[in-house]
């Protein structure tokens, strides 16, 4: 499974890659949002964080490189993505444990042998590829993850209250035809291929009511963007 993970991670790199220079999901708000919420919560304070799905890491790197970091921990199937992250991150002054896995697999692993070992644990764009059975028993483990008073970010897509999963896979993908101009017809076959073989959205209800079941005291929800279906929230347990 990883080898193929990879190939289509290689295929993929340039796509992601455009859709980030040209901000087509929105990433820089709701992530200026994220890093706004993390100084505010945790100024000064050394921490232990968890990025589940990191990938390359990009989109976390300049408040990887400016914070009081006591270690880092990132998860990502792709091989390929994690030999990039020393790149976007450049030398972090603390302890990195790169995660090769599934991380479904790895989330378990991590509460069997680290309950309770972070301050901050952040998901971008990860927990879409599971459906809503799967979520809830992430919300859970990843609470029993988090030291006291710390705090879980979810940047994800979401589906509106109502909408099938098929209307919104339409809806979604409909700017990719008419408004991703830096993607040539390939690309987009295979962002859309990728997409409607892969994603599985909740609503923004449903993912509050998971965070509810899981013990999370304390969900706040600090971005929902409909035009680019994204979604920020902040989780913690008091």
């Amino acid at each position: 499974m990883s080898t193929d993970y990879n190939h289509i991670f290689n295929q993929h790199w340039t796509i992601y890659q455009k859709i980030l220079q040209h901000d087509y999901m929105g990433h820089q708000a709701v992530f200026a949002l994220l890093e706004g919420s993390l100084v505010t919560h945790f100024a000064d304070q050394s921490l232990d964080l968890l990025d589940i799905g990191c990938g390359d890491a990009q989109t976390l790197a300049a408040f990887l490189q400016t914070s009081n970091l006591c270690s880092y921990t990132g998860i990502d199937l792709s091989k390929e993505a994690l030999e990039l992250v020393p790149k976007n991150v450049g030398s972090l002054n603390c302890a990195v444990t790169l995660m090769n896995d599934d991380f479904v697999a790895a989330i378990e692993q991590l509460t069997l042998e680290q309950a309770g070992q972070f301050d901050v644990i952040f998901s971008g764009f990860a927990l879409h590829h599971v459906q809503d059975d799967m979520k809830a028993a992430l919300f859970a483990k990843i609470k029993q993850l988090l030291k006291p008073h710390g705090r879980f970010y979810l940047i994800d897509v979401y589906q509106q209250e109502g909408e099938s999963r098929a209307a919104y896979l339409d809806r979604y993908l409909a700017p990719t035809f008419t408004h991703w101009h830096a993607l040539d017809e390939h690309e987009i076959e295979l962002l859309n291929t990728h997409v409607r073989s892969s994603d599985y959205p909740s609503t923004r209800t449903k993912l509050e009511s998971m965070a509810g079941d899981a013990g999370f005291t304390d969900c706040e929800c600090l971005l929902a963007d409909p035009t680019h279906s994204n979604i920020l929230l902040s989780m913690g347990k008091y």
